[in-house]
């Protein structure tokens, strides 16, 4: 992709706010760089070689042997030595387009469950593991075989529970993989209707049956000399995470993720000047983005919240007032807060209560009070982009219509979800005189008008290189594998009815939903991890 038709734009000074004073450069030399600073440029790189040896590619928690002894050797044997600001030896030279990918990979023991786990288990594997997936077995002879694998996460949790409450049709499914290849679809139906019911009855479930229900993207495979290249554009292209095997492609040495990769490239920026352009440019010049976000009101109840990701096969939903202001953001991952039967009542609750039930978790687990909602504008560098990513450990970032007042204020205080949660308790208080506006509602960030992804960002750097990407290839082949559902089968899935409706309802569905997760003490407790 050629560079757009617009002169290169120079990162902005983090000390030229409106409230800047010459008199401000009169700081004590060892003043700690602000929050502004800190999101407005790559990390420096380290300042000698012998810290590069310890820190190289930061990402990768543990260099393999391989490749420091490579570079200690390169060192001993007059390797030209360029200084504090040199690129490190192994990628001096080199685009990011040409680095390996046995860089990336990680040392660590690769976490792995079997096919016969019960989704209980599995589930608890990701809780004690702090994984958002975990690759699955699925040879019936070898358990540790990886060579054919599925993976497990959060979105095959919900897809669990929203069976289990009876809030899935038969032909939402993808039934193909269930029971033998010669079974009719009445049969296959048969097994997915009788499998069901023994989650119901708190019996175990194994995740086989669940990860076959919900489709997900092929488990692409690379090598350790594949390059970043090839990685940047399947991964711009949608797809979540690659495995990446040894040379003879008989073993998985590691997982590489968007998250993961995005952090990389964040970390090792300026040993890439081809990325000073992009960082510098903001998200309108660049053109990337979408302009339809995908969102749920904030007194519409979770049960709809975690449908709609079901259905829209997405992770997470941009949470909005009736004015369309952004308040806050709800993940899959959040579906782990209500796995046991002591939440389930969250279920039939409002979002904007379950936004602050998990709140009230975090700051419990955390010890945090105050959580930033980490928006952007159009006008954001994607510089500052890529570091609320990589701080948030986000895949997307909500935009919102700039505002002057508001881009003030966030300069010297962040928007938190607390404020947001204020105002929309109280939204009287947040402005009399304009009240029905985004503008008027002050702790809000803005109106809500699209979406920032890792995708869009990924397959950015896989165009800049002349490929061609399409963000919505993966979502789009995800939902061509399941039965496309029509507006009235969505609302014969999710009550919408009046109130008295949604109280009967939510104390059948909870009644299930507590016989599901109480059968066992032990699952209960693998079950409560949240």
């Amino acid at each position: 992709m050629s560079n757009p038709p617009f002169q290169r734009q120079q990162p902005s000074s983090p000390l030229t706010t409106p409230n800047h004073h010459p008199s401000n450069h009169q700081h004590h030399a060892s003043r700690k760089p602000s929050i502004v600073e800190l999101l407005s440029s790559p990390p420096p790189l380290p300042n000698n070689t012998i810290d590069d040896e310890i820190h190289q590619f930061s990402l990768s928690r543990n260099t393999s042997i391989s490749s420091r002894t490579s570079s200690f050797s390169q060192q001993q044997h007059g390797a030209p030595h360029h200084g504090s600001n040199s690129h490190h030896l192994s990628v001096s030279g080199m685009d990011w387009s040409e680095i390996p990918l046995s860089e990336l990979t990680e040392s660590n023991k690769l976490i792995y469950i079997n096919s016969s786990y019960s989704v209980q288990k599995a589930f608890e594997t990701l809780v004690s593991n702090n994984l958002t997936s975990v690759p699955v077995s699925i040879s019936s002879s070898n358990e540790n075989d990886l060579s054919s694998c599925l993976t497990f996460d959060y979105s095959d949790l919900n897809t669990y529970l929203l069976l289990i409450m009876n809030k899935i049709n038969l032909s939402e499914l993808s039934v193909s993989e269930i029971g033998n290849e010669h079974d009719s679809t009445a049969k296959k139906h048969e097994i997915i209707t009788q499998t069901i019911n023994k989650a119901k009855r708190g019996e175990e479930v194994p995740i086989e049956f669940i990860i076959k229900l919900h489709p997900k993207n092929p488990f692409i495979k690379f090598t350790e000399n594949d390059t970043l290249f090839k990685v940047m554009e399947t991964l711009g292209n949608g797809v979540h995470r690659v495995a990446i095997t040894n040379l003879e492609s008989t073993k998985i040495t590691g997982i590489l993720s968007q998250r993961r990769l995005i952090k990389y490239m964040w970390e090792n920026a300026r040993r890439f000047p081809s990325l000073d352009f992009y960082l510098n440019s903001t998200l309108q010049d660049l053109k990337i983005g979408s302009s339809t976000p995908i969102f749920i009101y904030e007194d519409q109840l979770l049960i709809e919240a975690l449908y709609k990701m079901f259905n829209e096969r997405v992770s997470s939903l941009a949470v909005i007032d009736r004015t369309k202001s952004l308040i806050g953001n709800i993940s899959i991952v959040d579906v782990k807060n209500v796995s046991s039967s002591k939440n389930s009542h969250l279920l039939f609750k409002s979002v904007l209560t379950f936004i602050s039930y998990n709140l009230s978790q975090k700051g419990i687990e955390e010890g945090q009070d105050q959580y930033p909602i980490f928006h952007v504008n159009k006008q954001s560098s994607l510089g500052r982009v890529i570091a609320k990513l990589v701080a948030t450990q986000s895949h997307r970032l909500w935009i919102v219509e700039s505002n002057t007042r508001t881009h003030q204020n966030s300069i010297s205080s962040p928007v938190t979800i607390e404020a947001t949660l204020n105002v929309s308790a109280n939204p009287s208080s947040a402005s009399s005189s304009n009240a029905n506006t985004p503008e008027g509602n002050f702790g809000l960030p803005g109106k809500l008008i699209g979406v920032v992804t890792l995708t869009d960002i990924l397959g950015l750097f896989a165009t800049s290189k002349g490929t061609k990407t399409d963000p919505q290839f993966a979502r789009n082949q995800r939902r061509r594998s399941s039965t496309s559902t029509t507006r009235s089968s969505i609302d014969s899935a999710i009550s919408v009815g009046d109130g008295s409706a949604r109280t009967t309802n939510a104390n059948a569905d909870s009644e299930i939903f507590r016989k599901s997760y109480t059968a066992a003490a032990k699952n209960e407790s693998a079950i409560s991890k949240d």
